[in-house]
């Protein structure tokens, strides 16, 4: 048997060059990184996982409220009387004066405001002394010293007028007499029992604190150079 004779030079060249050009043509394959945690491209993407809410932050605390308008010169002035705290409690309970915007309340604004508290003191202790006069259950021989306490009671108010007129007017000797005269006023009433030893002295506790009170004025007053 003949053996098949081989292929011409020619025939092999076409077949090598067919082989180039389809690999030539053919795209080349690419390798296609993809992240940890996402997803291929084309695949449905994962829904996000939901964030904690943040706690919400704790309300800050609140602050200290003043003790009046121009607190820091109520505190400085009631730190030299003899009663402190009574003089600071006793000057916020009073109706704060309306001040204009950025100003503070002075010295003559805090004996003022001591001045109020003595007022007012004064007032209920004189409504006090007037119903006992007038209670069937006291003493006879009370009768008259309460009558007293009631006008030396009424002299305290007016005192505090003439003072509040000389304060206001920068008179400081008027001023210093009349606050003088406030404190007297109150120790008209205690003696008017101190007369009497078998009477009780039923006004004593009114006139323990309206002396705590008008000797607080005059050392504001003092504290102040009011007087």
């Amino acid at each position: 048997m003949t053996p098949p004779s081989p292929p011409p030079p020619l025939f092999l060249a076409c077949i090598l060059l067919t082989l180039l050009l389809a690999a030539a043509v053919a795209p080349p394959a690419v390798a296609v990184c993809v992240p940890k945690g996402h997803s291929k491209p084309g695949a449905p993407a994962k829904a996000k996982a939901k964030a904690k809410p943040k706690p919400k932050p704790a309300p800050p605390k609140p602050t200290a409220i003043p003790i009046a308008p121009g607190a820091d010169i109520v505190r400085s002035l009631c730190v030299k009387t003899d009663y402190p705290d009574l003089c600071t409690s006793a000057i916020t309970k009073q109706p704060q004066p309306q001040l204009p915007a950025g100003k503070r309340l002075d010295g003559a604004g805090v004996l003022r405001l001591a001045m109020s508290a003595v007022r007012a003191k004064a007032a209920e202790a004189k409504a006090a002394a007037g119903a006992l006069a007038k209670d069937p259950k006291t003493q006879p021989l009370a009768r008259n010293p309460l009558q007293d306490c009631v006008e030396s009671f009424d002299d305290i108010a007016y005192s505090l007028d003439q003072a509040q007129k000389a304060l206001a007017g920068g008179d400081r000797d008027t001023t210093g007499t009349m606050l003088d005269t406030v404190r007297t006023d109150v120790d008209t009433c205690d003696q008017g029992f101190e007369e009497r030893k078998q009477l009780t002295p039923v006004m004593s506790k009114h006139d323990a604190e309206l002396a705590k009170l008008s000797s607080n004025c005059l050392a504001i007053a003092t504290a102040a150079g009011l007087r």
